[in-house]
């Protein structure tokens, strides 16, 4: 793409910055909004390294708070702006990736069998390394671009896509403002097309971003602690409670393999038909922050197990998370 930044000016933006607060209203979250848009209109060789996700009510107005960012960017004509689906995530060709800011409308996972797989799908597009993005276009030989998109997504679903705890690709709102009434919503676009556009634009290119680092993790919202959570299966947000209450079978703060025979333990702890496949057992240990201390063998116990162990135990030695997995008394040294 070429750069397509229109001209900017100075004036007044009160009305777009009351509409922000509205669909905003978190001080820090909207100053971060503010930081992602300013740095993406004034370094477009340089990375974001995480999306924006917008949720929120159908009409409150979405669209309307990223328009002037995405002016400022493409100019009047959306150059440069690509637009994908849930079925054009998955396309062999790369038409949209061939933009500076990708919109992602109506995120949603397809179904719950491919649950994760859709946001593994998004992150080489997200985030950088890879640094060149394969691009393919139908009749032409394929060839690779060089990866500085930005995405924003928007979705009306409350669960739009599952998360894990570990996650530093994506910056997840969510606006509980009711739907836009006709008559404010004409005022500000007929505003927005008057001036607005251009005095935003010049606000963002002022904007102090020295101290917005592109690489870093995006702040933690409540929306997307939801959304981690929503993410989990029912066998998985069990075992996460299990373990973070050392209940069960994690009582003692250390399990270790066969996985398969732990499974088959915490299963009675279940709700009824629900399987514990050994991949959301480990899934559940990464979600509760249990650390894998690999495979461990003592003098005592010289076969050896693949242990994991919580993370307040992570001081001790093999020899002592072996006895506690074998369930066998600590041995007492005896002062003289």
């Amino acid at each position: 793409w070429r750069d397509a930044r229109p001209a900017s000016s100075a004036g007044g933006i009160q009305p777009w910055l009351d509409h922000c607060a509205v669909l905003v209203p978190d001080a820090r979250e909207r100053e971060h909004c503010y930081d992602v848009m300013a740095y993406r209109v004034q370094h477009p060789n340089q990375k974001i390294n995480h999306a924006v996700l917008h949720g929120g009510l159908e009409g409150c107005g979405k669209d309307t708070m990223w328009a002037p960012m995405i002016w400022a960017v493409c100019g009047p004509q959306l150059l440069n702006r690509g637009i994908m689906d849930n079925d054009t995530v998955s396309s062999q060709w790369g038409y949209q990736l061939e933009s500076e800011v990708l919109l992602i409308n109506e995120l949603r996972e397809p179904d719950a069998a491919q649950r994760r797989a859709f946001a593994n799908k998004l992150k080489p597009i997200i985030a950088a390394p890879p640094e060149y993005l394969p691009i393919n276009r139908k009749g032409l030989h394929p060839y690779m671009m060089l990866n500085r998109i930005f995405v924003l997504a928007f979705s009306n679903d409350p669960s739009p896509i599952s998360l894990s705890s570990q996650d530093r690709r994506w910056f997840c709102l969510w606006s509980a403002a009711p739907r836009m009434l006709p008559g404010p919503a004409v005022s500000l676009w007929n505003w927005y097309n008057k001036s607005g556009f251009a005095s935003i634009a010049g606000w963002l290119h002022a904007r102090d971003v020295s101290k917005f680092n592109p690489k870093a993790a995006p702040p933690e919202t409540e929306f997307k602690i939801n959304l981690i959570e929503h993410g989990m299966s029912t066998a998985e947000a069990v075992l996460v409670d299990m373990m973070n209450e050392r209940r069960g079978e994690f009582a003692r703060g250390v399990i270790g393999s066969p996985f398969y025979a732990v499974c088959s333990k915490v299963s009675t702890d279940m709700p009824i038909g629900t399987k514990v496949p050994p991949a959301a057992l480990l899934h559940a240990l990464q979600e509760a922050g249990w650390k894998d201390m690999g495979r461990i063998a003592s003098t005592e116990y010289p076969t050896k197990k693949h242990v994991f162990c919580a993370a307040a135990l992570t001081h001790l030695n093999k020899s002592d998370l072996r006895r506690i997995l074998e369930d066998a008394p600590a041995k007492l040294s005896v002062v003289k």
